[in-house]
């Protein structure tokens, strides 16, 4: 129950949401007399919250997937419900709403750029700059199969919202601490404070990448242009290169 209990925090966060979805239940389960609005909002949602707090059902589903336990109250119509019951409340009593409402915006809301993955849009793609240039470097041409590149870990979550014509050797499954792949062989060596040039560029023939991204701050021991690889070009914080040794495809 402990474990459920902490999946459960983690997942509310600050907690003010939850508070008033709870509300909105509660809510519904006293007033609502439509028969269809009740088995969408509040019954079919209370039954997910008791499965959700069972050991049993916890126990049952930890031994199918692990770590995505939390997807389950993503089945909850959280913002639906907050939502009807925020213009039924409006409709009864307009003018305390209106107040009611923007005091509850302002303490249950956070400034959306306090977040480390939220910033203002650079570009119509909405990711950073840097991606979309480095993107144009090595996006495939009309007549060539699509390429593969191996990046910084910034900026993994970014490449495939740009194009999936420019593949990854690996992807955000490396990222996060909960999914159990271990450590890939190449994000091992890209990680690396002294970036090893022999082991990098053998690495990425196994694993038939075309391009290697690296920080323009890393310490290169070698040389690239020993191995046939070349500089290409670069942004304000990266570098970017071209592994010759595997080629580029036609269609």
């Amino acid at each position: 129950m402990k474990d459920i209990l902490t999946i459960y925090q983690q997942y509310t966060g600050a907690g003010f949401l939850t508070i008033l979805y709870l509300l909105a239940l509660i809510y519904l389960w006293l007033s609502e007399k439509n028969t269809v609005t009740r088995a969408i909002f509040v019954y079919g949602a209370s039954v997910i919250q008791l499965l959700f707090f069972c050991p049993l059902f916890y126990y049952g589903y930890q031994l199918l997937d692990k770590g995505t336990y939390y997807r389950i109250l993503w089945l909850l119509p959280m913002t639906i419900t907050i939502a009807y019951v925020g213009c039924i409340i409006l409709a009864k009593y307009p003018a305390g709403s209106v107040i009611l409402g923007f005091l509850l915006i302002a303490l249950c809301g956070k400034f959306v750029y306090s977040n480390q993955y939220i910033s203002k849009a650079e570009n119509p793609y909405h990711i950073p700059q840097e991606v979309v240039e480095i993107c144009e470097m090595i996006m495939p041409k009309e007549n060539e199969e699509r390429v593969t590149g191996v990046f910084p870990d910034e900026l993994i979550h970014f490449v495939r919202q740009y194009s999936s014509k420019i593949q990854m050797v690996y992807g955000r499954d490396y990222l996060a601490p909960d999914w159990i792949y271990g450590d890939h062989p190449m994000r091992e060596a890209m990680n690396k404070e002294k970036i090893q040039v022999f082991r990098l560029v053998k690495l990425a023939n196994s694993a038939k990448c075309q391009y290697i991204i690296l920080k323009g701050e890393k310490q290169i021991i070698g040389d690239f242009n020993n191995f046939n690889v070349e500089f290409i070009g670069g942004t304000k914080h990266y570098k970017v290169y071209r592994n010759k040794n595997v080629e580029i495809f036609e269609k």
